[in-house]
């Protein structure tokens, strides 16, 4: 084997070990209530979108600024003409090809837009800011709906072992049932019975099976995990005793809550934002006031350059004769001033001595703007008062919100109290049904009654517990705490 060889199938077990180690730590990883949310706030799209708003409020931000800015720009050409036409530079009629060419810069500035220009950035800094708290509580909706999930999967995991507990008792007891009715001492009616109860049982752990697997999807999807990879989550120990509900009133934690939550502040954010947009609104009745200036200048092949003038004397020439006589008439010889040109011009040299510069002061007063202006005014009126009515329902929603986990929290534990009195009662009734089946002074319809009742009872306890625990950690979220299971 050459040494290529044997490299290639060292680099592929290394490859191939990776990966299978890899696999058993990802297979053997057990997930906690904060990785899961960690995990989700990393993959949920909304979030992303929210990223990505963000990212779009900072440009908007930084262009408002840098709207205030002179503008400026600059442009050239070069072109040959055939013919007979202009001279752009020497603005004379020509009949021979040429060659000419421009150059200019412009430039232009805002001093006065009607406060336009301020509240725009004033604006675009207040929607940055929403656009973070909207961030806030998009993070804070996956928070909540993993967590949600998470408690699914941990109250139906109790559900399956309550399932396979009584499935085990109802084994356990036909198993006995059958060595007493081989030895004769019981009749099959009764081993007939405990089967039909078995059945039963095993369908309640089939049906807690599937609400756990169902419950394990639901987690994934909110935690945007492909639904084919393992997932094992962190089973904390949670005891009603050891969470305590808040001592505050609905009304407090309500008032607690608006100071911290991110969608409170993002809708009064936005009635901030709205009244300055109907301050931009007005703003365009308002006179313009703008500075602009401008520098050029020229090429021409054909331009020649003055380097002076010279006099010269121009003879006397015959113009023609008098009429009659036939005299000749001649023109008295004088003298004539003559400009010189040079016989090159060149361009740098053109550029500098045509070169023209200007400002200008512009002032534009709005008379008519056939009802745009007015129209503006008034649908920013609108946005600013469906800004104020979208904060007063972000707010009446938090009230509600906060008032029913609050009355759902004080119920789950009047649920889970008189649950727990239940299930001590029924798990005696049970104790003492069993023995009484066991010596045969109780029949099977006594024995499945006080089973099915115990089951029923422990599921509405395990049902009552996680209600109860979850709406009190709703609660805790509002007052500002995170949800965390420790």
């Amino acid at each position: 084997m050459n040494l290529k060889r044997k490299f290639f199938y060292s680099l592929m077990f290394a490859l191939a070990t990776n990966w299978a180690i890899g696999q058993s730590a990802n297979e053997s990883k057990v997930w906690t209530l904060e990785e899961c949310v960690n995990y989700a706030r990393e993959n949920n799209l909304t979030i992303r979108n929210s990223q990505l708003t963000q990212v779009q409020n900072q440009i908007a931000v930084k262009q408002s600024k840098f709207a205030r800015l002179p503008n400026l720009s600059a442009g050239g050409g070069m072109g040959k003409s055939f013919g007979r036409t202009i001279d752009p530079v020497t603005n004379s009629f020509v009949s021979q090809a040429f060659l000419s060419g421009s150059l200019s810069a412009n430039a232009g500035m805002t001093v006065y837009q009607g406060g336009i220009l301020n509240n725009t950035i004033k604006q675009n800094e207040l929607n940055l800011q929403a656009s973070a708290f909207d961030l806030e509580k998009a993070k804070n909706d996956v928070g909540l709906s993993v967590a949600t999930n998470f408690l699914n999967v941990l109250l139906n995991r109790e559900q399956l072992e309550n399932a396979k507990y009584q499935l085990q008792v109802t084994a356990t007891q036909l198993d006995r049932t059958k060595k007493l009715v081989e030895a004769g001492s019981d009749p099959i009616t009764r081993q007939l019975d405990l089967e039909s109860q078995l059945a039963s049982n095993e369908v309640q752990v089939v049906n807690a099976e599937n609400a756990l697997g169902l419950a394990i999807l639901n987690l994934k999807q909110s935690m945007q995990m492909p639904a084919n990879e393992s997932l094992e989550i962190s089973v904390p120990e949670l005891e009603v005793e050891n969470v305590n509900m808040t001592a505050n009133a609905p009304s407090r934690i309500f008032d607690i809550a608006v100071e911290n939550q991110p969608e409170v502040k993002s809708a009064e954010l936005g009635i901030k934002s709205s009244v300055l947009g109907e301050k931009i609104a007005k703003g365009a009745f308002l006179p313009t006031v703008s500075l602009s200036g401008s520098i050029s200048t020229s090429y021409s092949d054909q331009q020649r350059q003055l380097i002076g003038t010279q006099v010269i004397d121009v003879p006397a020439q015959d113009i023609g004769f008098v009429q009659g006589s036939g005299d000749r008439v001649f023109t008295d010889p004088r003298q004539e001033s003559v400009r010189i040109f040079s016989d090159s011009y060149g361009l740098f040299d053109q550029f500098n001595d045509f070169l023209g510069q200007s400002v200008r002061a512009n002032l534009s007063i709005p008379i008519f703007s056939r009802l745009n202006n007015t129209s503006n005014l008034q649908r920013a009126k609108i946005n600013r008062q469906r800004a104020e009515i979208t904060s007063q329902n972000v707010k009446n929603q938090l009230r509600q919100a906060i008032e029913t986990a609050y009355n759902n929290a004080t119920a789950g534990l009047k649920s889970y109290q008189a649950s727990v009195k239940r299930v001590a009662a029924l798990q005696e009734s049970f104790r003492v049904a069993e023995e009484q089946y066991n010596v045969g002074s109780a029949n099977t319809v006594d024995y499945q009654v006080a089973s099915n009742n115990l089951f029923a009872a422990k599921t509405d306890l395990v049902r009552a517990k996680y209600e109860y625990i979850f709406r009190v950690k709703i609660l805790d979220f509002y007052l500002g705490n995170p949800i965390t299971l420790d």
